[in-house]
């Protein structure tokens, strides 16, 4: 019957109802679990949601300009997005303008503003390979040209986020690419052996750096060091046991009370589970559910290839990005750093996101 009724809706006004509805509840849960450490931080407790509130309210507009667009100006400028997408991360490593954060470097700051450049930067890299694969349709089951022709480009951005260190964007980035060409037609044995290699690569890079490596253990344990590496999953668990089925109400979250770090960011769908119970947060997932399914929905009924590889690019990625975020709080995978989508506190993140789906809404009006 759900099913029956969510096809006779036009997917447009799920799409734009979805993303509406999920960034007033982010709205609402940045303040319930940041309204204690903004007046512990800056002895205001709206702090947090002034801030998110401006963010979202440029985000709706870069949405809304973003929806109108002419998509050939993506196609045909491929190329340049691409290059301002390098330029972006490079930032980062200027002095005066990169900002070093948490022992990393993914920030670029001017005057009172800054940016994770990243959060632009991956959707730049999504319109060139979006065109790319346009091209190369006719060759893409071709190992050289549908695998090789299409990741070597991937390398400069991938060799910059890692340097920054990002690994939790770089796997995001990496898998997405890889569901694009699958999706683009490629041949399982050669998708089979990228993924041998990006797995092969990725195990590699997590061996070869402490830090990661110690993530890794923390996940599979965390009560080995419950004060240390384990402390924000072991934290993370308590949130959801807490919450149990209905939740201990809105803004009744004691994990919020400095026991839970980054509870407004990361793990705020920790802070949801517990306030909100496991109906608020099967709820939150059912809505995310009709943002993915009515982008799927309008990426079958793409008119050309660009705009079909370009729509599955950023449903993957958003799709992706959920999913890691809410394994890695109920201890399903390793800590990666990656926001919730619409939910989490952050300017980069909301505002591009939302730039993001409004470029999909321009792919979907400008093909019928």
């Amino acid at each position: 019957m759900l099913k029956n009724y969510l096809e006779s809706v036009e997917p447009r006004i799920l799409f734009v109802v979805s993303i509406i509805v999920l960034s007033i509840i982010g709205l609402i849960m940045v303040f319930s679990s940041s309204s204690i450490i903004a007046m512990e931080n800056h002895a205001d407790s709206f702090f947090y949601l002034k801030k998110q509130s401006l963010f979202l309210s440029i985000g709706l507009v870069t949405m809304l300009i973003c929806s109108n667009i002419n998509t050939n100006f993506l196609s045909k400028n491929y190329k340049l997005f691409y290059a301002v997408g390098i330029i972006l991360l490079v930032l980062v490593y200027v002095p005066m303008l990169g900002k070093k954060s948490g022992g990393a470097t993914r920030w670029i700051q001017f005057l009172s503003f800054s940016i994770q450049p990243v959060e632009i930067a991956k959707y730049m890299l999504l319109i060139f390979i979006a065109q790319h694969l346009n091209i190369k349709n006719t060759r893409v089951k071709e190992f050289k040209i549908g695998v090789v022709s299409t990741f070597l480009p991937c390398v400069p951005y991938l060799t910059l986020l890692l340097m920054q260190p990002d690994f939790g964007n770089t796997v995001l980035i990496c898998a997405t690419i890889f569901a694009m060409i699958i999706i683009s037609g490629a041949k399982f044995t050669h998708i089979l052996s990228i993924f041998i290699l990006l797995a092969s690569s990725f195990l590699s890079l997590i061996y070869i750096a402490p830090y990661r490596m110690k993530r890794v253990m923390s996940f599979l344990n965390p009560y080995e060091d419950p004060q240390g590496s384990g402390y924000q999953i072991i934290q993370s668990f308590v949130s959801f046991a807490k919450g149990k089925f209905f939740g201990v109400g809105l803004g009744n979250s004691s994990q919020k009370l400095f026991f839970l770090p980054q509870g407004h960011n990361d793990f705020i769908f920790s802070i949801i589970a517990e306030e909100l119970g496991f109906v608020g947060s099967l709820t939150l997932v059912f809505l995310f559910g009709i943002l993915i399914y009515s982008g799927f929905k309008m990426l079958e009924r793409a008119k050309d290839l660009f705009s079909r590889n370009l729509i599955s690019g950023i449903i993957i990625l958003t799709s992706l990005q959920i999913i890691i975020n809410i394994s890695v709080t109920i201890g399903l995978m390793p800590t990666k750093g990656v926001p919730l989508p619409l939910i989490s506190y952050g300017g980069s993140s909301l505002v591009f996101t939302l730039f993001a789906l409004g470029l999909v809404l321009a792919l979907d009006k400008g093909k019928n």
